[in-house]
């Protein structure tokens, strides 16, 4: 018997001793049971899944008989669907006037965050732009970080005024 490999060499030796890999010892990360998961066919099934950004058409192919009984195949289009592209481009929309902000909101209360968040250090020069985006997020978390407050990236009544009293310490200082 010719093995290649050291799990070669290692399945030959346990095999000469009467053993075989063990299927009772636990692996570190690994699921117990195996793994559980679905085939990538059962997650990628061409005929029960469509892409979102294709546009669907369903065509038949039919035989018609005329009067001369001449037959003409034709295809029919019997439904057509057209779903919207996806994109990367972050869509905004407005704030609310009051209360919480957070990722994907747009407004000059974000703004104002941001230009509050610059005066911190915590984003670059010239990242008010009031999109309240991932690099917001960001600066929301790192201000959160600082603060010991809940780390979530969304400004909310807490958030809001611990960063109006750093401000206001910051102006006072300045």
């Amino acid at each position: 018997m010719r093995t290649v490999g050291l799990w070669g060499a290692t399945i030959a030796i346990l095999a000469a001793c009467g053993a075989g890999p063990r299927s009772d010892v636990a692996v570190p990360g690994a699921p117990t049971g195996g793994d559980t998961r679905p085939s990538i066919s059962a997650i990628a099934d061409p005929t029960t899944s469509v892409p979102s950004t294709t546009t669907v058409i369903t065509a038949t192919t039919s035989t018609t008989v005329s009067a001369t009984t001449s037959t003409e195949p034709t295809t029919t289009v019997s439904s057509e669907t057209t779903v919207p592209p996806t994109t990367t481009e972050l869509v905004f929309v407005d704030e609310p006037a009051e209360g919480t902000l957070k990722f994907g909101v747009k407004g000059p209360r974000s703004k104002q965050l941001q230009g509050d968040l610059i005066t911190l250090g915590l984003l670059p020069t010239g990242a008010d732009d009031g999109l309240f985006g991932p690099g917001t997020a960001g600066g929301v978390r790192r201000f959160q970080e600082d603060s010991n407050l809940t780390v979530d990236g969304v400004a909310g009544p807490i958030t809001l005024a611990a960063l109006a009293s750093a401000i206001a310490s910051f102006d006072a200082d300045f």
